[in-house]
């Protein structure tokens, strides 16, 4: 059987509408967001997922580590550390073995060149190879020395005439020139034993260190990197994301993400330790269009996204200090105030899902994040669900919740008109509003959005939105721990020494009448395990020349 060439379909430049916005005033000119056509960008500067992202398919998260066989299939970008199942480019028995003993199977793990294959399991249960990929742990897979399973993880994407496995080329009908150029791939062979594979080919996940080409404006070098505000960047700059040019990024916004990002924040631990404030870990698929993708990818970060002057500007979840005050002398008009958020952008109570090693890289509920103060004046719970498919830490997920809560607790958004003089500010920017009328006084704000006025008036047109550093509070008291989930199948002891049974030779009285001879089986001395319920018994009478199976339940011994 050919490997299936063409299972990674050519993905298009898409147009994404206006969710990426912002009025470009500077240049006094609107860019077009998409590759082709003159598409004219709205005015408003932040993503969806700035303050309340939309979910990510959940199916995409439980099949995350499954393996797909499809002729024509997505394509998948890994960003940080993942665990993957790959898809099928090459399933074949051996074409040199007149007994159809060996399978062999490449898997697509990533469309890109990946910096490592870290671990590999087998169903949910991780595996061991040794210096010749052969798995010799657990011991099932490599009894007496008897090879099951191998598995050869040198093709990570990085040549262009990737190398197969001598055993490939010698036993398949794939030539050194099927060489998947720009994939990352897995070689496995499995070797046919009824027992070891009883439920026919198994799954098979790795966990995976992803893209290595990730720019660090910090460093000026590129390699792996799991920095929420880098891998957003270079998906922006991917032929499978916007396809933008390193020109289009605006790299000092990126870079500041990036130290946010990598801040370090107490645990609720003893002794005290630590970790980075924001880390990205996950899966990009094609199937999703490329907004949800970057929505996807900011939500590790709780951030967001300006176009500005046909730059690309990246925010972390965190607080920005002020950069102008605002007055009623910088006023040129009057100001419109929306004192209180409809019901549907205000919540109290947080709940999402969100994947680690912690729970057995199942699709897990992190603590949710409820404020009762919140509540009461509510009158009831309003809840909202975050589903943080970049996020692999139970921590990390309680602080970016409770960030896009508060956020949502904001309920002030003021449009006003401010002279020239407050030109220099940006989308994403705060401001510090003074005006006694509505009883501020210092009170920050968010750039939402900016134009000049109607009729090309000396003037800015602004809509703000109120925070508060508060948004990003966060104290080791409020982290609350998550108790690890039970393996996806429990993990069985096939290698049980055989109990000490006797035979004997009985008769009873069937219900006609006549005497029927029977083999009792005695279990003189049963396992001590509880994943052993029934003893499967080969018997035959002296006389007799095949075995009959007999199936004891451990219950009863007998």
């Amino acid at each position: 059987m050919p490997p299936v060439g063409n299972f990674l379909v050519a993905v298009g430049k898409a147009f994404l509408g206006n969710f990426l916005t912002a009025t470009t005033i500077k240049a006094m000119t609107l860019t077009a967001l998409a590759v082709t056509g003159a598409v004219v960008l709205g005015s408003s500067i932040f993503l969806l997922s700035a303050m309340t992202p939309k979910m990510p398919d959940l199916n995409a998260m439980l099949n995350r580590g499954t393996n797909v066989r499809s002729p024509i299939s997505s394509r998948k970008l890994i960003y940080g550390k993942a665990k993957v199942g790959g898809t099928y480019v090459f399933i074949s028995e051996g074409n040199n073995n007149s007994d159809r003993k060996y399978l062999y199977m490449l898997f697509a793990m990533a469309s890109h060149e990946i910096s490592s294959f870290d671990r590999i399991f087998i169903g949910d249960e991780e595996v061991t190879i040794n210096s010749s990929g052969v798995v010799t742990s657990p011991t099932r897979y490599y009894p007496n020395s008897e090879t099951r399973a191998e598995f050869f993880t040198d093709m990570l994407g990085a040549s262009l005439t990737q190398t197969l496995n001598s055993k490939f080329t010698t036993n398949t009908d794939l030539a050194t020139t099927d060489h998947f150029k720009g994939m990352s791939i897995l070689q496995s062979i499995l070797t046919y034993d009824q027992e070891t594979w009883v439920s026919g080919i198994p799954n098979i996940s790795v966990i995976v260190s992803g893209k290595n080409d990730i720019y660090d404006p910090r460093t000026g070098t590129s390699g792996f990197s799991q920095n929420p505000a880098l891998c957003v960047a270079n998906y922006l700059m991917s032929d499978l994301g916007l396809g933008l040019s390193t020109n289009d990024i605006d790299w000092t916004s990126v870079t500041t993400s990036a130290n946010i990002c990598d801040e370090l924040v107490d645990l609720d631990t003893t002794p005290t330790t630590q970790q980075k404030r924001f880390v990205c870990n996950g899966m990009i698929d094609t199937q999703n269009n490329i907004k949800t993708n970057i929505e996807s990818l900011l939500t590790s970060m709780a951030g967001f996204m300006v176009v500005e002057g046909g730059l690309y500007r990246i925010f972390a979840g965190s607080y920005r200090a002020p950069t102008l005050t605002i007055e009623e002398k910088d006023l040129i008009s009057g100001y419109q105030i929306q004192s209180k958020n409809r019901i549907s952008e205000q919540f109290n109570k947080v709940v999402g899902l969100y994947q680690s090693e912690e729970t057995n890289f199942q699709p897990t509920n992190y603590p949710e994040i409820t404020n009762a103060g919140y509540v009461a004046s509510d009158g009831q719970v309003l809840e909202k669900q975050i589903n943080l498919t970049f996020t692999d830490d139970s921590a990390r997920a309680q602080r970016i919740a409770k960030i896009y809560l508060e956020k949502s607790r904001r309920q002030y958004q003021i449009s006003l008109a401010v002279n020239l003089e407050k030109f220099t500010l940006s989308p994403g920017d705060s401001v510090m509003l003074t005006l006694p009328n509505l009883g501020f006084n210092q009170k920050v704000f968010e750039v939402m959005e900016y134009k000049f006025g109607g009729n090309m008036e000396l003037g800015l047109e602004l809509t703000l939105r109120e925070t508060s550093s508060s948004v990003y509070d966060w104290s080791t008291s409020e982290e609350q721990n998550v108790t690890p989930a039970p393996a996806l199948e429990p993990t069985y002891n096939r290698n049980v020494a055989v109990p000490n049974f006797s035979l004997t030779q009985v008769q009873e009285v069937a219900e006609d009448g006549s005497i029927v001879e029977l083999c009792q089986v005695d279990i003189v001395d049963p396992v001590d395990d509880p994943h052993v319920n029934v003893y499967l018994v080969n018997q035959k009478a002296s006389t007799e020349s095949t075995y009959a199976e007999i199936s004891v339940d451990r219950e009863f011994n007998t």
